[in-house]
């Protein structure tokens, strides 16, 4: 796609001659399939209430189908309508998934925000999108949603704005409680049938992803049934053997496509359960996994991280768990083989917030080498090239950037942003419809793809290369870290030298001397070992769960310079 266009069906055609699917339903048709399948299983459940366990909500397939219909109604007793705008700034509630899988049955499109984003960027968000209805939580961690959403409908008269409160929580001025929406006495106006008057087209743009950028207002990706299930959730499903007897846990936010494609999207597809877990610490982790008899978990690697190296992940009864997803940055081996040990494969989904996830591995009879180390094999109907500097496909072997290709919508309201996302500056036009993602990989010759870094973080020392992620994996497995990122520190004479960040075990003390000889008895070549250690308490993550290397690589040039004066 160039231009504000959505896509031609040429693309369409492309991916079902790669493998893609076809279809022609929404979200909603799949909620009232498993409604009529599996009506009184669980369907949801979400600690948005209170971490403890007499708090949770929890919804059946029935009782989510009925909620659903019932804010269907009442929205559109209030005026809202097919291609109306909805926005959701919400923690990890039941709410979002069910605002999701109302817009797809009115034909309305929908943009789950990020509950990390800050006042700038959700104003930003909000004049862009220019929304209809907006459904809040009034404060989240110290910002004050309620107050900026009030600030924004002073320029956008036709916003209303719902509150989704906890008991004892004040519904702020200016807005409507979100149980307005829930109202039964809708029913006395309406009936069932009146469904089969609103038909979703899978082929519109539906769901809005904000993404992850860490300055300024975020690019918004715009996405449609048909790719998000066509080529995504589909696959993703399938390589990994979802079922209707999984539970689901998810920490990573409803809003990120990861929380979208695991959370939302496979549980419609296969029927399993999902948690919502509000908020996050190890050992809550752990008991309710022991607890619930969580089959998957679906997080980012720093919080993966945080629980398989916590003391809790060995106190507790996890032999439920079967399979760990993650996406958005490589995991550290250490953690992966960890989890190998207890029987426990990893799942990475790769991609963009621009055309989702376009690989990961094949479970059944996967070695152990692809398991620990591969991004994996592309879906159906992606194309995922690796190419060197003149835009020449590589061979396996040889490493190079990696560009992605399936059906793509651009941004919402950037139509110059979105051409030039999608249009070959660099070879001339060569790979034009395809996305530049800026990460450097590799293919073997059993066609899985390792991802050895970002080109912005590959560290140049003295002429020669040094891809990061390679010892980050090394320095993981060291006894006195807990988290480790490794970035390039500038030197007037090499370049760059490296830098180790790490956030120790407790009690623990790690120098520059014993990265080095750890790395020396792992026969690294010593140009990359560290020269620097810099210790944290924690990682500075950004609104997806990445490590902000951008932020490290700042703050080691600030010391350097400050002790140099």
């Amino acid at each position: 796609m160039l231009g504000d266009s959505l896509f031609t069906f040429d693309q369409v055609q492309r991916s079902r001659e790669l493998g893609g699917r076809h279809f022609d339903w929404v979200q909603w048709d799949l909620l009232k399939r498993n409604a009529t399948l599996y009506g009184t299983r669980e369907a949801f459940v979400d600690s948005f209430y209170g971490i403890e366990s007499s708090l949770w909500r929890r919804k059946t397939w029935n009782d989510a189908y009925y909620d659903v219909n019932t804010i269907i109604f009442n929205l559109l007793n209030r005026g809202l309508r097919k291609g109306a705008m909805v926005v959701s700034h919400l923690p990890n509630a039941i709410e979002s998934t069910y605002l999701d899988l109302v817009t797809s049955k009115i034909g309305a499109m929908h943009a789950g925000l990020n509950v990390d984003l800050g006042r700038a960027e959700t104003l930003g968000v909000i004049q862009k999108l220019q929304p209809d209805v907006a459904v809040i939580v009034s404060e989240w961690h110290g910002r004050t949603f309620a107050d900026w959403y009030r600030e924004a409908a002073e320029n956008l008269p036709g916003m209303t704005i719902y509150v989704l409160v906890r008991p004892g929580e004040q519904i702020p001025a200016g807005t409507h409680d979100f149980s307005e929406l829930l109202n039964e006495a809708v029913w006395d106006y309406f009936r069932e049938s009146d469904l089969d008057y609103l038909k979703g087209d899978p082929l519109a743009v539906h769901e809005l992803l904000p993404t992850a950028g860490t300055t300024g207002v975020p690019k918004i990706s715009r996405r449609t049934t048909i790719d998000w299930f066509h080529v995504h959730s589909v696959c993703i499903a399938e390589r990994a053997g979802h079922n209707l007897y999984d539970s689901r846990l998810l920490i990573g936010p409803l809003s990120g496509g990861s929380g979208r494609l695991w959370g939302v999207h496979t549980p419609l597809y296969t029927g399993g359960k999902s948690f919502y877990l509000v908020d996050f610490d190890e050992e809550t982790v752990c008991r309710l996994t022991e607890q619930e008899h969580i089959t998957i978990w679906v997080w980012n690697p720093a919080l993966i991280t945080r629980v398989v190296t916590s003391p809790h992940f060995d106190a507790f009864d996890l032999s439920s768990l079967r399979l760990v997803s993650y996406s958005g940055a490589p995991m550290s081996g250490e953690v992966l083989e960890k989890l190998y040990r207890r029987g426990v494969p990893s799942f990475n989904v790769y991609g963009t917030s621009e055309v989702g996830g376009c690989m990961g591995p094949i479970l059944p009879g996967i070695s152990r080498e692809h398991l620990l180390g591969a991004a994996g094999v592309p879906f159906e109907g992606f194309d995922v090239p690796v190419v060197d500097i003149q835009g020449n496909r590589l061979p396996p072997g040889e490493v190079g950037e990696i560009l992605i290709w399936n059906i793509h919508h651009g941004y919402f309201g950037a139509p110059e942003e979105s051409q030039a996302t999608y249009t070959d500056s660099e070879t001339g036009g060569k790979w034009d419809g395809y996305q530049r993602t800026g990460d450097l990989g590799v293919y073997d010759n059993e066609g899985y793809l390792r991802v050895v870094g970002r080109k912005k973080d590959m560290i140049l020392r003295g002429g020669q290369n040094i891809f990061p992620k390679e010892v980050e994996d090394h320095l993981s497995s060291h006894p006195a870290v807990r988290d480790v990122a490794v970035v390039g520190m500038p030197d007037p004479v090499l370049g760059d030298r490296v830098c180790a960040f790490v956030v120790p075990q407790e009690g623990k003390h790690p120098t520059v001397a014993d990265f080095q000889q750890y790395l020396d008895d792992r026969g690294v070549a010593k140009f990359k070992w560290p020269e620097r250690v810099e210790v944290l308490e924690s990682m500075p993550l950004g609104p997806g769960g990445k490590i902000q290397k951008g932020v490290l690589r700042d703050m080691i040039a600030k010391t350097l310079q400050a002790e140099q004066q």
